[in-house]
């Protein structure tokens, strides 16, 4: 029983610690934003890194894939 618990205390403690992604925030997004004075880079879920949140959620709209945020930085 010990063991058992053990085990799923390692199974859940994993999943808090496995960074899945997250949405950018998007829904403020005009037709044609302008991207260029943002530079927060980002990495997305595709393995593209972009020089902002802003650019990321163009990405998204233009190839209506779900494409996420990794993490702040480069890829």
């Amino acid at each position: 029983m010990a063991i058992r618990l053990w085990v799923v205390t390692l199974a859940l403690a994993a999943l808090l610690i496995v960074d899945r992604g997250h949405l950018p925030i998007c829904e403020h997004m005009a037709e044609s934003p302008d991207c260029s004075q943002m530079s927060n880079v980002v990495c997305g879920t595709d393995g593209v890194t972009y020089n902002s949140e802003c650019q990321l959620c163009l990405a998204r709209i233009k190839t209506k894939q779900d494409i996420q945020i990794v993490k702040d930085g480069k890829c």
